[in-house]
């Protein structure tokens, strides 16, 4: 952690030199919050584990960034951001702080292609980034892993397609730490890694009404195969080339396996942007494959083309969201065993690795299937899985408007739990979680904004918890 704030004051140090370049941001916020028990769901989620459980605190976000300049006709490109998170709260086992970094990278851009070293917040997969309940695979609420990256990240036309279909792609490999082991020789392995690769495709011109997107993504859990199946001989290089390929070893996946198979279509009207889309889930976290189009994340958006002028202050909506989530199902419809046992999956558990789909206690995937130290103590528990509630049926909405030259938020979920296939709950619980959010720009805060949300939670599924939070935001280029 030293070190870390050492390569951060020289960031800081080294921006603040360089405040002439408008490539140069800052941003920074300042909140607090008060809950009647610990922080409701849409207080932390999606915040790329920024937010601590205990319900009252005071958070800091200090950042910047070296941004690339979209008008440098240079071939070559870099950038690079740090984001300390700063906390002190207040729990049943006293007062306590924390501090860590999110985002520490550095990166360089050779024409369409960018290579990245270190953490940086991300999502992925077809959705809307801003109201979405998260993105199946990797939502970002957890904290970013640290790792290597090289990526096209924003669609690149392919030329012998007269620039009718575009490409975006991605390879990356990150660690995640130690993991309790599950099933063989040894109980602990110090090192875990997380494997990550994307394509997707866009036909549709930039200027076209119509696009359509689709793609793939595959990210894998692995690591301490020579500790845990000593048997097999498996070095560390000749396990990566496995979990790449996807190749199998005794009948089985070298680590955990999860991804989405996804489809979109984008409409862009005279007044409103239509975004619709689908994730699919495939899975072979379980010690067996689960394919099937029953379970996905279905989604509608709509969103304003022609944002409205600071002089229109009457309400207006800007942009809308719909999903539906199920994971319900978690079948295979065409299972390579008879055996009732490698017919259904346990999305985002792990019969091997104890953390499951997970780092630093926080989902990677969607938030909707937490940790089960989340859930209600109440609620059947298994010490060795990461959720105990990976069965769901979820409906999430979200909407932005403005008023009085105020932004409004609001995000609304409703879900049927059931548990999972090892441990069933008795009855269906049920969950209310929502989030009402205001923020407006102040010319006397030096044009910085203020912010003030109230979240709620109500059902059988979380603890009951009510909280308010109130905060400064500020952003900008440096001088």
């Amino acid at each position: 952690m030293r070190n870390c704030f050492f390569i951060s004051f020289l960031f800081f140090t080294a921006l603040l030199s360089q405040a002439q370049d408008s490539t140069f941001q800052y941003k920074a916020s300042l909140s607090l919050a008060g809950s009647t028990a610990r922080s409701p769901f849409w207080m932390r989620t999606n915040q790329n584990g920024a937010i601590p459980l205990n319900g009252t605190f005071v958070s800091g976000q200090w950042a910047a960034y070296k941004i690339y300049n979209p008008n440098n006709p240079r071939i070559f490109q870099w950038s690079a951001g740090a984001e300390l998170i700063t906390n002190y709260g207040k729990s049943g086992l006293g007062k306590n702080g924390d501090y860590f970094l999110t985002d520490l990278y550095v990166a360089g851009k050779i024409g369409p292609v960018e290579f990245l070293a270190g953490q940086k917040k991300s999502m992925t997969g077809l959705v809307d980034t801003v109201l979405t309940s998260g993105s199946l695979a990797v939502s970002g609420n957890a904290r970013p892993i640290p790792g290597f990256k090289i990526s096209i990240p924003v669609f690149l036309p392919i030329g012998f397609t007269n620039d009718l279909i575009s490409v975006k792609a991605s390879y990356s490999d990150g660690r995640l730490g130690g993991s309790q082991i599950s099933y063989g020789s040894t109980s602990y392995v110090p090192n875990t890694y997380f494997h990550q690769k994307s394509i997707y495709f866009r036909i549709g011109r930039t200027d076209n009404k119509l696009k359509i997107y689709t793609g793939i993504n595959h990210q894998a859990i692995w690591g301490g195969e020579s500790e845990i199946a000593p048997v097999n001989h498996l070095s560390t290089l000749k396990a990566y080339w496995y979990v790449i390929s996807g190749k199998t070893l005794d009948y089985r996946k070298v680590g955990t396996h999860f991804g989405t198979i996804d489809i979109a279509g984008e409409w862009k009207g005279s007044n409103w942007n239509y975004f619709l889309y689908r994730q699919n889930i495939y899975d072979t976290g379980s010690l067996f494959k689960v394919n099937n189009i029953v379970d996905g994340l279905n989604g509608i958006s709509l969103k304003r083309s022609k944002p409205l002028s600071k002089n229109e202050t009457y309400f207006a909506i800007n942009s809308l969201l719909f999903e539906v989530i199920g994971t319900q199902n978690q079948t295979n419809n065409a299972p390579l065993s008879g055996l009732a046992i490698f017919e259904k999956g346990d999305y985002f558990n792990s019969y091997l690795y104890g953390r499951g789909w997970s780092y630093h206690g926080a989902s990677i995937g969607t938030p909707l299937i937490s940790g089960q130290n989340l859930t209600d103590s109440d609620l059947p528990r298994n010490k060795t899985k990461f959720t105990n509630n990976n069965r769901t049926w979820a409906f999430h909405s979200g909407l932005t408007a403005s008023w009085l030259n105020t932004n409004f938020l609001f995000k609304g979920t409703y879900s049927r739990n059931f548990g999972t296939y090892i441990n069933l709950f008795d009855t269906v619980k049920h969950q209310v979680s929502v989030q009402l959010s205001a923020e407006k720009k102040m010319k006397f805060l030096r044009n910085g904004s203020f912010i003030a949300s109230f979240y709620s939670d109500i059902g059988k599924l979380y603890p009951n918890s009510s909280g308010a939070l109130i905060g400064y935001r500020k952003s900008g280029m440096f001088w």
